[in-house]
């Protein structure tokens, strides 16, 4: 046996990087070897999608003391989660004292048209406020509505989790199929709801149409794995696996991260290179590119700057979009098949972009100021053919204030946060200017450029002004039907190496790969999900590897008998 350390290095500081050196630090304990952990991010904080910035919303007046300037946080990307069915997020949260910052968020939503022709309100969940009967859905259509929508989502539910259709199977699919024969794909859902539908009513098609173009589809337009082709050639799995662990619990429990999302990744470095964290060391080196050349010894890193530092290791773990990752490897003797397979699956995954802004603009906003709620979602016009990802939220009701008092100061300014496919929709007078976090830690955001978080240093460079702007570049996989077939592929890939690992086998690539494309939707639990998994197929003993995820708590991606409805939104929403 190897008594040597096995060397394990991670590119790429998200939430998927972090987790498997979390995984690995947690579990390396057990293995055979020694474990040595290396984590390269190319930028100068952690956190990938996940980019919290800080912005001034005027001068604080208080009696008696002097005015000082307000500042809040507003995440670009990832933001918020469920613990209903986070069960390893909790976990973790938990473990680094990070749990108690979890709040509450007031989850209401809004459905409107530009011209004010139509707006539709879930308001179930309003903290303060008032809400318009004319609006309200529970309310509208006598309550009809709101009842089959309940019906239409538990029986989308009932089909992805049936594991009886495939990634073809459309939400047109399944859409066309309900107004055709409403009895026959809703029957069994109104049974379980006990829900009762009127199946020979003239009106049922029409409501059924008015559900899928002003419910469903301008919402799956507002997820962050949109088909910029439209929802409806998307896989039914993908928006209902969404809204089944993001929606899911009974009830769910929607959380903010207190300070942003960034925060916590973090602080989960922070527990990772603490040296009285029980476990393999780990070692998070910031601002280093890096490229890899792979042979069947092993692994030889080089930074991408003047200085050409190296490391060696002896396994590699690519927790990088997908198509950043190839463009970093260099294939070895012997590894040009393996190189030729990992550009076929790599190549199925397609990529779109949007701009996440923090400002003030209300245009963006319904006209009727009283229709206001933490998400809003624009219904498309009926000759939309190009469907950018779009989603306007209001940063004060994302953050709860209502039920946060320190952060509802005498009348608060409304600030928002809106996902555009371009820069110029948000006018530039309106957008937030950055700030430095106003926290003593974490030291790593205190003073963060713009370029050193996110994507922007993708873009070419712009004019100092808006460069000062609070705005991101936010890029994420579509998840069509090609990206389920890719991340099935790269699974079995994942598998077969580690096998091979177990083997001794001379001739196997030292190449794994996790990340948000590679599970899911990738969710923050997904992503910890596929990183748990990696680590138990490194780890695991031969007779456990055909069931590797018992390394780590129970997950809310395997199937167990919580009630998916019982907490369900009525219009399900947030990233």
């Amino acid at each position: 046996m190897d008594h040597a350390p096995l060397r394990v290095a991670i590119i790429g500081g998200g939430v998927s990087g972090l987790s498997l050196a979390y995984y690995l630090q947690k579990f390396g304990s057990e293995a055979a070897r020694q474990i040595e952990v290396t984590l390269f991010e190319r930028k100068a904080t952690l956190g990938g999608n996940a980019e919290t910035v800080w912005v001034d919303l005027g001068n604080r007046r208080m009696p008696g003391k002097p005015e000082t300037p307000y500042r809040r946080w507003a995440d670009l990307g990832v933001n918020d989660v469920n613990l209903a069915t986070y069960h390893r997020l909790r976990t973790i949260l938990a473990e680094i004292g990070e749990l108690e910052r979890m709040k509450p968020l007031e989850n209401s939503e809004c459905y409107f048209s530009r011209d004010g022709s139509m707006a539709l309100t879930d308001d179930r969940d309003l903290v303060r406020g008032v809400s318009d009967p004319a609006h309200e859905l529970s309310l509208v259509d006598g309550g009809r509505l709101a009842v089959l929508i309940a019906v239409v989502h538990r029986s989308a539910i009932n089909l992805v989790e049936s594991r009886r259709i495939t990634p073809r199977y459309t939400v047109d699919d399944f859409f066309d199929g309900c107004v055709a024969a409403p009895a026959e794909m809703l029957g069994e859902a109104a049974e379980q709801l006990s829900a009762t539908i009127d199946w020979d009513d003239p009106e049922l098609s029409a409501r059924l149409e008015r559900i899928r173009h002003s419910i469903y589809y301008p919402r799956i337009s507002a997820m962050y794995f949109a088909d910029d082709r439209g929802p409806g050639g998307m896989p039914l799995q993908a928006p209902f696996e969404y809204y089944r662990i993001q929606e899911g619990g009974s009830p769910p429990d929607r959380r903010y991260f207190e300070h942003g999302a960034q925060h916590w990744l973090e602080a989960l470095a922070a527990h990772l290179v603490n040296p009285l964290t029980p476990g393999p060391q780990v070692k998070i080196l910031r601002g280093i590119e890096v490229e890899a050349s792979l042979s069947t010894q092993g692994v030889t890193l080089t930074e991408r700057a003047p200085g050409e530092r190296r490391w060696e290791a002896d396994l590699l773990i690519m927790a990088t979009h997908a198509e950043d990752a190839l463009p970093l490897l260099t294939f070895g003797d012997g590894l040009s098949e393996t190189q030729r397979e990992l550009q076929h699956i790599l190549g199925k995954v397609r990529y779109t972009r949007s701009f996440g802004v923090c400002h003030t603009s209300a245009a963006r906003l319904p006209p009727n100021r009283n229709l206001w709620r933490t998400y809003n979602i624009e219904v498309r016009n009926p000759e939309d053919t190009f469907f950018p990802y779009r989603i306007d939220y209001v940063a004060n009701r994302h953050q709860n204030d209502a039920e946060n008092p320190c952060y509802d100061r005498a009348g608060l300014p409304q600030y928002f946060v809106s996902l555009v496919d371009d820069l110029n929709r948000i006018p530039r007078s309106e957008m937030l200017d950055r700030h430095p976090a106003p926290l003593d830690a974490p030291v790593a955001l205190a003073g963060v450029a713009p370029g050193e978080s996110g994507y922007r240093d993708r873009l070419p460079p712009m004019e100092s002004a808006l460069e000062a702007k609070a705005w991101t570049l936010f890029k994420h996989n579509v998840l069509d039907a090609e990206c389920l077939e890719a991340q099935a592929e790269i699974e079995r890939y994942n598998q077969s190496t580690a096998r091979k690992r177990f083997e001794g086998r001379q001739d196997v690539c030292p190449l794994l790969f996790a990340g948000g494309w590679t599970r899911g939707a990738g969710l923050q639990e997904q992503c910890l999900e596929q990183s748990a998994h990696l680590v138990a197929l490194l780890l695991a003993a031969p007779e456990r590897r055909a069931n590797p995820l018992r390394l780590a708590p129970p997950s809310s991606q395997t199937r167990q008998s919580h009630p998916q409805t019982g907490g369900f939104t009525l219009l399900p929403a947030s990233l």
